[in-house]
C-alpha cells in the first residue's frame, strides 16, 4: 500500500502512521521498540510505500446495498513487523505553499530595503555634492562668492554687455589697516570685522550684482548692465559711507574704513584682464590719497 502520512504518534505504546491514499485513509502500525530512530525521519507529506500484514474492516451496510461482490472497506490497518516495512518513495519537498510565501515576504522585504537605502545613498550624495559645491564656490567666513566665481561671473558678463549695448564697472575694497585691527583686538575680532564689512557690502549694492572675497581684507563687487559711470562712482560713494561705522564686538566700537577702486568700461573696451589691473590699481591710488575714499581709474587720476 502507498500513501502520503498524514499523522504520526510515537508517544503510544505503538508507533502509528496515518495515510492517505487516493480516498481513502487508513493507518499502519509498528509495535513500539521496533521503530527507534528510523521512524522519527518519516516526515508528515511524504510518500509511503508500506507492507505487512493488512487487516480490512468492511462497512457491512455498504457493502450489503452494493452490487454482489464488491465490498466497501470501513477501516484498513496495515500490522508492520519491522521499519523495514515503510520504505519512503518520495520525501516532503521543502518548496511548501507557505515556505515559498515566506521566501516572497523577504525578497519583497530585501528589494523594499535596498531601494530605500539606494535612495537615501543618492540624496547623501547629492547633499555632499551641493555642500561641495557651496563650499567651493562661497568663502567660509563671510559666505561671499570665491574668486573663481567671480572670474566666471565677470566672463559671461563681459560676454553679454555687447549683446545688452551696456557697460560694466568693478570695484575693489580693501580695509584701512586691518592689520592694525588683528594685532590690537586679535583675529576673533578681525573675523567679526571682515564678517560684518561683507554683510554691509551686500546690503548697499543691487541684487544683480556678484560681491566676492579675493582673500584676506580684500573684496571685489562686479556690476553689471551699468548704462552711466556714474552709477558706479554713487555706488563706490555709499559703501565708503556705509563701511566707516564702526563694528561692535562684546561691547567694544571697533574703527573701520575702506580705500576703494573703481574701474569702468564701456562696451567696445571690455577686457578681463585689463579691468582687473586698473581697478587694482586705482585701489591703491585711493590708499596713496589718504584711505577711506575712492579713486575712479583714468588715464590720469581723478581726486575724488
Amino acid at each position: 500500500m502507498e500513501g502520503q502520512l498524514v499523522s504520526r504518534d510515537f508517544a503510544s505504546a505503538d508507533t502509528r502512521l496515518v495515510l492517505n491514499s487516493g480516498r481513502l485513509i487508513f493507518s499502519a502500525i509498528l509495535p513500539h521498540g521496533l521503530g527507534g530512530q528510523v521512524s522519527t525521519g518519516w516526515k508528515i507529506g511524504s510518500i509511503l510505500r508500506i507492507t505487512g500484514i493488512c487487516s480490512v474492516q468492511l462497512d457491512e451496510e455498504k457493502t450489503s446495498s452494493e452490487i454482489l461482490g464488491v465490498a466497501v472497506p470501513k477501516t484498513l490497518r496495515i500490522l508492520m513487523r519491522s521499519p523495514a516495512d515503510v520504505v519512503v518513495t518520495q520525501d516532503i519537498s521543502w518548496w511548501t505553499p507557505v515556505h515559498m510565501a515566506v521566501l516572497l515576504a523577504l525578497a519583497l522585504c530585501c528589494t523594499i530595503a535596498v531601494l530605500a537605502w539606494v535612495l537615501i545613498l543618492r540624496r547623501r550624495i547629492h547633499e555632499s555634492e551641493e555642500q561641495f559645491r557651496h563650499l567651493a564656490q562661497h568663502d567660509t567666513l563671510t559666505g561671499l562668492a570665491t574668486r573663481l566665481v567671480l572670474e566666471d561671473r565677470l566672463k559671461h558678463a563681459l560676454e553679454a554687455a555687447p549683446c545688452r549695448q551696456s557697460g560694466l564697472a568693478i570695484l575693489m575694497l580693501d580695509m584701512d589697516e586691518f592689520k592694525k585691527i588683528n594685532d590690537t583686538f586679535g583675529h576673533r575680532v578681525g573675523d567679526e570685522v571682515l564678517r560684518v564689512t561683507a554683510s554691509r557690502i551686500v546690503e548697499n549694492v543691487r541684487k544683480s550684482d556678484t560681491v566676492a572675497r579675493m582673500g584676506g581684507d580684500e573684496f571685489v563687487v562686479l556690476l553689471p548692465d551699468m548704462e552711466d559711470p556714474i552709477d558706479a562712482e554713487g555706488i563706490a560713494e555709499k559703501l565708503v559711507v556705509a563701511l566707516s561705522a564702526p563694528v561692535s564686538f562684546h561691547g567694544r566700537d571697533v574703527p573701520v574704513s575702506v580705500s576703494v577702486g573703481v574701474c569702468t568700461g564701456a562696451r567696445d573696451e571690455l577686457n578681463v584682464d585689463t579691468l582687473l589691473t586698473n581697478v587694482d590699481a586705482a585701489m591703491y591710488e585711493a590708499k596713496k590719497h589718504g584711505r577711506n575714499g575712492y579713486r575712479v581709474y583714468r588715464p590720469k587720476f581723478v581726486q575724488v
